[in-house]
């Protein structure tokens, strides 16, 4: 049986003679007398205010933010018109089918989001849904966004 076991001795030794050297060490430290620490070194205090500081001092609340809101700057921009630099109109368009039924359906839901004017070409077997034009970028930014919200993608075409 104690072939099977395996010799402990050298470890337990040095084990043993670690946990020892820790403990006496930890217990020196707490023993050791708390007037020898380093002296802390003293903090200037402020020199005391003038008469003339207390009277430019700024008394009760900041109004930083009302100034920032009762305060306007002018800025001169040229407004950039609505339409396209091209003279193009834009269209977004929503989806792609290569079924009818499936075109028509999600042109139905398009028309019932309000948008403009959901139309289905057809061209090389596949039937796909337009919506606009749209000639001014706020209209557009509007359905772009609308289509978003509802899940769909869109790709910007200009005619």
């Amino acid at each position: 049986m104690s072939d099977d076991m395996p010799k402990l001795g050298p470890r337990l030794i040095v084990l043993a003679l670690t946990s020892l050297f820790i403990g006496g060490f930890l217990t020196w430290l707490y023993l050791q007398d708390p007037s020898t620490e380093l002296p802390k070194p003293a903090i200037d205090p402020a020199p005391p205010e003038t008469s003339e500081q207390k009277a430019n001092a700024p008394r009760g609340s900041f109004q930083f933010y009302d100034l920032l809101v009762e305060t306007e700057v002018p800025v001169e921009v040229e407004p950039e018109p609505d339409r396209p630099k091209d003279g193009r109109s834009v269209f977004l368009q929503v989806a792609s089918f290569k079924d009818p039924k499936d075109a028509e359906s999600t042109r139905v839901q398009l028309i019932m989001m309000n948008l403009t004017n959901p139309v289905i070409e057809t061209r090389d077997g596949w039937h796909r849904l337009i919506v606009g034009p749209y000639n001014e970028d706020r209209k557009r930014f509007v359905a772009q966004d609308l289509l978003i919200k509802q899940g769909y993608e869109y790709l910007v075409l200009r005619r």
